[in-house]
């Protein structure tokens, strides 16, 4: 069984603790936790981003040409993704940011530029859902750093749940 740190902490302050240290408290008094997973430390400079333009290309079966408001600029990406429209508000990871382990830079698609990548809850390691983008409510401030909005980081344990 799995548990998330963050939703322990909606029911008991544990904020301050160290989670391995507990993890291995709690193994020796009630139940074997056998993993402890840090998950969201590892995704950087992910944005709120304003899809404003998303033009299709002919020469592609599914990419889209966006252009999006990352709060501190507009830049032009590239994405596959079958929801992606003009209007909405995406997690949105800038040139340096990192998403699925990898950085983030400039790449070339469909022989256009992109500057960034429009994120689905998978990429964010939030959900299991890769069938589209995360889309973001509509009074979400764009450029604001996507960890103040969602509950990226946590830790998650794995307990033995035989006993």
């Amino acid at each position: 069984m799995k548990i998330s740190m963050n939703w322990i902490n909606d029911y008991v302050d544990i904020s301050g603790l160290d989670m391995k240290k507990l993890a291995l408290d709690f193994t020796m008094s009630t139940a074997e936790v056998e993993e402890v997973e840090f998950v969201g430390s590892d995704i950087k400079n992910v944005v709120a981003g304003k899809i404003l333009t998303c033009e299709e290309i002919p020469e592609s079966k599914k990419l889209h040409k966006l252009t999006v408001d990352t709060g501190d600029g507009i830049v032009q990406c590239m994405c596959g993704a079958p929801n992606a429209k003009a209007g909405i508000i995406v997690p949105f990871a800038k040139m340096g940011g990192k998403v699925l382990g990898m950085e983030i830079g400039q790449a070339k698609l469909a022989g256009y530029d992109s500057f960034g990548m429009c994120c689905s809850g998978k990429e964010l390691g939030i959900s299991d859902d890769h069938s589209g983008l995360m889309i973001l409510d509509e009074n979400t401030n764009v450029g604001t750093d996507i960890k103040e909005i969602l509950p990226i980081e946590d830790v998650i344990w794995e307990i033995d749940n035989k006993s």
